[in-house]
């Protein structure tokens, strides 16, 4: 009677766990992967950061080109009349050429600074922006896991689990 009871419990045990293994190995889980350089590409949140950034950059350039002019041609004014001044009026007035193209450089450096800084500052928000639409995706779509490939990080991939272009679809609101 014993061994009976323990056939059936090892029987039972034994069907439990084969199908508990089915189960596991039949469980499909959704992944997929996003081409992360694509996906900036395609954004149009990020193209739109970029040409304000080109636009920030030209008119920072323009600025800079401007006060170089400037002190370019006070270098020149100089170098034309330096033989008619005094020694104190030409120590003087290098002394301000001196100061005006150190202003022109701290200038220029906290301009770039702060240019970077802005930069940084507005892609961050778009990345957020993106990652919270693909995080909203995933959930929606019923993916347990999503990565992201940026320069080939990702050794190899089945092309049918690239969901790139419908991530960009979707942060660009098309449907």
């Amino acid at each position: 009677m014993n061994n009976k009871i323990i056939s059936i419990v090892l029987i039972a045990l034994t069907v439990a766990v084969i199908g508990l293994s089915v189960m596991v190995l039949t469980r499909v889980e959704k992944v997929a992967y996003i081409d992360t350089a694509k996906l900036m590409e395609g954004s149009k949140e990020m193209q739109a950061l970029k040409k304000q950034v080109e636009k920030d950059q030209a008119a920072m350039k323009g600025n800079i080109d401007t006060l170089t002019t400037e002190f370019q041609q006070a270098l020149k004014d100089y170098e034309k009349t330096q033989a008619k001044m005094s020694s104190k009026e030409k120590q003087l007035s290098q002394e301000l050429l001196r100061n005006k193209q150190q202003q022109l450089i701290q200038y220029q450096q906290a301009i770039q600074q702060k240019a970077q800084g802005e930069e940084q500052k507005r892609t961050q928000e778009v990345l957020t922006n993106i990652n919270a639409k693909i995080k909203e995706f995933g959930e929606k779509q019923g993916y347990k896991l999503i990565l992201a490939t940026t320069g080939g990080n990702i050794a190899y991939a089945d092309k049918g689990i690239d969901i790139t272009e419908e991530i960009i679809k979707g942060i660009n609101g098309e449907k």
